[in-house]
């Protein structure tokens, strides 16, 4: 291994650190404190990556990573920022200006260069370790639990920048529900497919009720690959909402004609129901209540009432917020419908910053879902549907930021991000 790297580091104890540790895993490390003679030193020596910190005299990391993207002789170098100003605006920025990686000061000194290294290999970045903090911040299922859900997938379908695994996961929206011996399936995102596979795996679950928010790609381009459909025995009940645009009939055949052909044939029973704003008795004692949610196209939230516990899913929702007129009673309407939930799984897509320039597509602001929730009474809040651009240190920080804010305003409302594999006891 001979790849070349420039370290950039005003603070030689640090920057002699960074160079120690590639230079033992067998890369050609050259250290600069002089961010000034940055860019001629990238022109001159080609490096594979550059490591920037941020806070440096001269030009800061990442006005240089800017300037290294915009110049057709340097925009191939991969860019690492490295530093401990990692305001979720600091992490943005880099990204926006063309950083591959953001790494947070102080970083873990085991895995520091296995993850530069990945970098320039062009493979999957490993996530830093977890943190003592959020190992802790698991809520565990009550042994007498009533509804066992658990999430499969809980990502957004924008095209993610970075690459690496994340601990929240990766796939799209699913989440399965079990109350007694049924089984409910919110969404039918990639998430499903895992899902599918226990499913047929464990045998159980002979009937399943999959409930679908709306046919957005992220929330139907699983099904086709959900596993019951092509085994004998197997009745699944799909529902979502009556649209005049196209019937329910049509967009399932259109999707299962689009399955890969080695699944084979359908053997499941499908039953197809349309709903509306309507209370049904799915199953003797579970009641499922869908309304309509402020996103674009014709999308459903669900309320399900079941064992003495109420529990809202409702993965693609706009709440305004402060941005709200005295016009947009959204808001107030949500409210109502999710008032004094034991669980509440909300779309909570963006950083505020983020949401400002975003508004209007049909996501919410983490802040704004968390006030929601705090002022309708919620147990529980599941922050749900994270963007794909947003890395794990970055929905790290969220899930922090969070919790101070609750802490500081005196809520009583438990919260968590979802995260694939997450289980939650009702």
């Amino acid at each position: 291994m001979n790849e070349r790297i420039l370290v950039v580091d005003d603070d030689p104890l640090t920057g002699e650190l960074t160079a120690t540790l590639l230079k033992e895993a067998g890369f050609d490390v050259i250290l600069l404190q002089d961010s000034l003679q940055a860019v001629d030193t990238v022109k001159k020596s080609q490096p594979a990556l550059a490591v920037l910190d941020i806070l440096m005299p001269g030009i800061d990391g990442l006005s240089l990573c800017h300037k290294l993207k915009n110049d057709p002789q340097t925009k191939g170098v991969k860019v690492a920022v490295v530093s401990g100003k990692a305001f979720h605006a600091d992490r943005k920025r880099a990204t926006d200006y063309g950083a591959d990686l953001f790494i947070e000061k102080p970083y873990d000194v085991d895995t520091f260069a296995e993850r530069i290294g990945a970098l320039i290999a062009g493979k999957p970045v490993p996530p830093p370790p977890p943190s003592a903090e959020l190992a802790q911040a698991a809520i565990p299922v009550p042994a007498d639990a009533k509804i066992r859900l658990k999430v499969w997938g809980c990502r957004s379908l924008n095209p993610f920048k970075g690459g690496e695994p994340s601990r929240y996961g990766r796939e799209t929206s699913c989440v399965s529900a079990v109350v007694g011996d049924c089984l409910l399936v919110f969404d039918a995102g990639s998430g499903i497919i895992p899902l599918g596979k226990a499913i047929v795996a464990d045998g159980k679950y002979r009937e399943i009720w999959l409930f679908l928010t709306h046919f957005h790609q992220d929330h139907i381009e699983g099904l086709g690959q959900f596993a019951p459909i092509y085994a004998a025995g197997y009745k699944i009940n799909i529902s979502g909402a009556k649209d005049p645009a196209e019937s329910m009939h049509d967009r399932i055949q259109r999707i299962l004609e689009a399955a890969p052909p080695e699944l084979g044939a359908v053997q499941a029973d499908i039953q197809l129901y349309e709903m509306m704003e309507e209370n049904y008795e799915v199953i003797p004692g579970v009641f499922v209540a869908p309304f309509f949610s402020n996103h674009p196209g014709t999308t459903l939230g669900f309320t399900v009432n079941a064992e003495g516990r109420k529990f809202i899913y409702c993965p693609d929702s706009e709440i305004y917020g402060d941005q709200g007129t005295a016009m947009q009673d959204y808001d107030d309407r949500l409210s109502k419908i999710v008032r004094d939930a034991d669980l509440l799984m909300h779309d909570g897509r963006y950083l505020d910053s983020d949401y400002q320039v975003r508004k209007n597509n049909g996501h919410s602001s983490w802040l704004s879902t968390l006030e929601l929730a705090a002022r309708s009474g919620i147990k529980r809040l599941i922050l749900f549907h994270h963007d794909d651009a947003y890395n794990d240190p970055l929905l790290d920080g969220i899930a922090r930021d969070a919790k101070a804010h609750i802490a500081q305003k005196g809520y009583t409302l438990q919260i968590q991000l979802a995260q694939e594999a997450l289980e939650i006891g009702l």
